[in-house]
């Protein structure tokens, strides 16, 4: 029996060092001070050290577990003070996503520098550090800069983010750009209409290509001096870089998306923040929510809009709807007090989100329309009213209206009256949480665990050092020939070109005989006087 044991041990102790003997060195960079993207990011590197690899994180949200083996932090928190202090709500009410896009230019730039020049990162990316990596994991929204990293370490880059792909990157891979398609989060911040009108089209087609070409030839630049000036003079054009990406993450799931083609090395991800095990929530909150019989309402607008943000009208606005309810209302707000706070409301600075989703006696969430928050309210099998504020959330808002499983509100324009509808609609009609009920079902009905996906995707391509098999010749391509515009030019050139002719030809044939048929009434007339 002894021998068995022994025999057993060994066997775990060689099967533990040959794991190690495979494992590899990743670096990852993730600049994006913004909790949401980081918990997704978090979500794939964890279970990246899990399989024995070793990483270095540049993070502004660490982990900070001294128990974590192989897993290297680089704190670039402060990233949260230089952030761009936006009210987000007044954008919305003056701006388009792609007009923000340019007003921030210089924060983005400055994240890129500042991350950069964190003493802690210099030592690894310096010329003489002697670090090595089999691969580097980063961001790509918009931080083109640090792509410059996999060409000084001479490594495959899987790009990864926490929503959709943006215009720019859908480019750079060599997607369709499907110009007036639902799934452009970044095209506008309120309505993108099912059914666009030509005129709307035409807006649309010029907007994106605009952008795309602004992206290119002023943005792509500016990043690219600043990989120089930290990298060195030899890096090449980081849009060569951006188009030879080995793969890329993006954090959309099919049944909670406007689907659209993509290249074969974008690769759909999802839920990879969800918690499997919900830590209870406090002594007190916890009492609360089981004495509400009747059930309770959530209120968050996620960790970059804040309910600080409501001007005193719509705040009032929902303060009289929540007043009215038969709920208690559970209200994420980011200040001590809230001024007329009716007695059923509670207001709390920080939420326990997913624990108080997983609470039964939940009637719904109402929220910004974030993708990760609504990857929970579908986990929990939570109706939604969406009042969405920026970004991808327009998107993220119809989607759930259009599955039946919520409704959307205007956070610019806040109603009492509509509120308190939306609410009692979703709270007590059932069709709303059975619809969100089957949505669960059919997310987690697939034929693998989209995070053990990504892992098995991101070991694919350290084992083969890149998968240029999956690289689409369309990122290859110009502009004009994508679609064939340039033959759709061309043959509209030659049809207008043949019509202008034909109609000239035409003109004069007519001339022609009206100066003859004008001559001939005349030698008629000149007959007759004869």
């Amino acid at each position: 029996m002894t021998g068995k044991i022994i025999a057993l041990a060994a066997l775990i102790f060689f099967m533990s060092i040959l794991h190690r003997g495979n494992a590899s060195r990743i670096l990852c960079v993730f600049p994006s001070a913004s909790v949401s993207h980081q918990v997704v990011f978090r979500g794939l590197t964890l279970a990246l050290r899990e399989r024995g690899h070793d990483l270095v994180v540049v993070t502004p949200n660490p982990v900070r577990d001294p128990n974590l083996k192989n897993y290297t932090e680089i704190d670039v928190s402060f990233l949260y003070k230089e952030n761009y202090e936006t009210d987000y709500i007044e954008l919305r009410r003056n701006a388009c996503w792609i007009d923000w896009f340019w007003n921030v230019t210089p924060i983005l730039h400055l994240f890129c520098e500042k991350t950069f020049d964190h003493p802690e990162f210099k030592k690894i990316y310096a010329p003489d550090s002697g670090e090595e990596f089999d691969l580097m994991l980063t961001e790509t929204l918009y931080w083109p800069a640090f792509l410059a990293l996999g060409k000084r370490f001479d490594v495959p880059i899987i790009g990864m983010t926490s929503l959709g792909l943006a215009l720019n990157l859908q480019y750079s891979v060599g997607n369709p750009i499907l110009t007036s398609h639902q799934s452009n989060w970044d095209l506008a911040m309120k309505e993108v209409s099912d059914s666009p009108t030509l005129f709307e089209r035409l807006k649309n087609f010029y907007d994106v290509w605009k952008f795309i070409y602004n992206y290119n030839t002023e943005f792509m630049p500016a990043q690219h001096a600043i990989a120089k000036k930290y990298l060195g003079n030899e890096i090449p054009e980081l849009g060569e870089i951006e188009r030879n990406l080995s793969l890329i993450f993006t954090n959309q799931q099919g049944p909670i998306s406007y689907l659209r083609p993509n290249v074969p090395n974008v690769i759909e991800i999802g839920n990879f923040h969800v918690s499997k095990k919900i830590k209870p929530l406090s002594k007190d909150l916890q009492k609360t929510l089981d004495e509400s019989k009747q059930g309770f309402i959530y209120m968050s607008l996620g960790s970059n809009v804040k309910s600080t943000m409501l001007d005193k009208k719509s705040r009032s606005e929902f303060i009289a709807a929540f007043s009215k309810l038969p709920y208690t209302v559970i209200w994420k707000f980011e200040a001590e007090f809230l001024p007329g706070k009716p007695d059923n409301v509670i207001i709390i600075k920080w939420a326990p989100q997913q624990a108080i989703l997983a609470h039964p006696n939940l009637k719904a969430f109402v929220y910004q329309g974030g993708l990760q928050s609504t990857e929970e309210a579908i986990s929990h099998g939570v109706p939604v009213i969406g009042f969405p504020v920026m970004a991808d959330q327009d998107m993220n808002v119809n989607k759930m209206v259009s599955l039946g499983v919520g409704k959307k509100l205007e956070i610019t324009d806040v109603k009492r009256d509509d509120l308190i509808e939306a609410i009692q609609s979703v709270a007590t009609d059932g069709s709303y949480k059975q619809r969100m009920l089957n949505l669960r079902e059919l997310l987690k009905d697939r034929p693998y665990d989209s995070l053990k996906n990504a892992v098995w995707w991101t070991e694919h391509v350290i084992r083969h050092r890149g998968v240029p098999h999956l690289h689409s010749s369309t990122a290859d391509e110009p502009w004009y020939q994508r679609g064939d515009m340039d033959v759709i030019f061309l043959i509209a050139a030659v049809f207008v070109i043949s019509v202008m002719t034909a109609s000239a030809v035409l003109y004069q044939l007519l001339v022609y005989s009206m100066k003859i048929f004008g001559n001939q009434q005349l030698v008629n007339r000149k007959e007759k006087l004869k």
